[in-house]
């Protein structure tokens, strides 16, 4: 089952985002997606979704990035039909307290459970892949952050979403983006495009539909890191508008 086209894995792609770039990237971008879904019945039912509009290089990995031997398993099926990949899109993530200002009892499994999806599922799923990064002509990683992981705008009373605490998300998305520096910094040198995006506010399930932007609007700069040539940028931490401070 290897492929010529470019091979790009796609954590959380049964819905939302990751749905959405799986389409752009397979109908636009003639890439190969191997679409990432924790639970085998809706990954399979976002995959006939897909091939249904006759997209047929569609691969489903159940794959669930609080679970290490699911990582494990999908490296090694990767490995085995393909010998490498060629982008990696974190983008499996979690929100999960509505109230501004949880309990404290609350707060230590709120946090644990958040950082365990949205940082630590991040980096494993980083780390065990790079043996078959390492094999593409130009590896890419993208993680998905967000405008509430910037440090400097949560300091800015000015700035935008003063009022969504969150600070769960946000210490996730903050620490996140660090976890994109340091991988930037050990790859730079190689050629590597390792950057953090915000996609926007888009509407999807983690904000209950509130958002701004339609899936749709969000692909074209979720599409350009993910397509990166030799020359593209890296180290960037960005939304649609361009560059966000750290």
């Amino acid at each position: 089952m290897s492929t010529a086209k470019p091979i790009a894995l796609i954590t959380g792609g049964n819905k939302g985002i990751g749905l959405e770039l799986a389409r752009t990237l397979a109908r636009d971008h003639s890439f190969h997606i191997l679409l990432g879904s924790r639970n085998a019945a809706s990954g399979a039912a976002a995959v006939a979704k897909l091939q249904a509009e006759g997209l047929s290089s569609i691969e489903l990995v159940v794959i669930d990035v609080n679970m290490d031997d699911t990582i494990m398993a999908t490296v090694q099926e990767v490995s085995h039909k393909h010998g490498r990949l060629d982008v990696l899109v974190n983008n499996a993530g979690i929100s999960l307290s509505s109230d501004p200002y949880p309990a404290p009892t609350e707060l230590r499994e709120i946090f644990k459970s958040t950082f365990d999806t949205n940082v630590f599922g991040a980096t494993v799923m980083t780390e065990s892949f790079l043996p078959l990064l390492e094999k593409a002509a130009i590896p890419r990683i993208v993680f998905m952050s967000s405008y509430l992981g910037s440090i400097e705008h949560r300091m800015n009373p000015e700035a935008k979403w003063q009022h969504l605490s969150s600070m769960a998300y946000r210490c996730s998305k903050a620490a996140l983006n660090m976890l994109c520096a340091t991988y930037d910094a050990r790859f730079r040198g190689k050629g590597w495009k390792i950057n953090a995006v915000c996609p926007g506010s888009v509407s999807t399930d983690i904000n209950g539909g509130n958002g701004i932007l339609t899936t749709v609007e969000a692909m074209p700069n979720l599409v350009r890191l993910c397509t990166l040539g030799k020359d593209g940028a890296t180290g960037l931490y960005c939304d649609p508008d361009g560059p966000l401070p750290w």
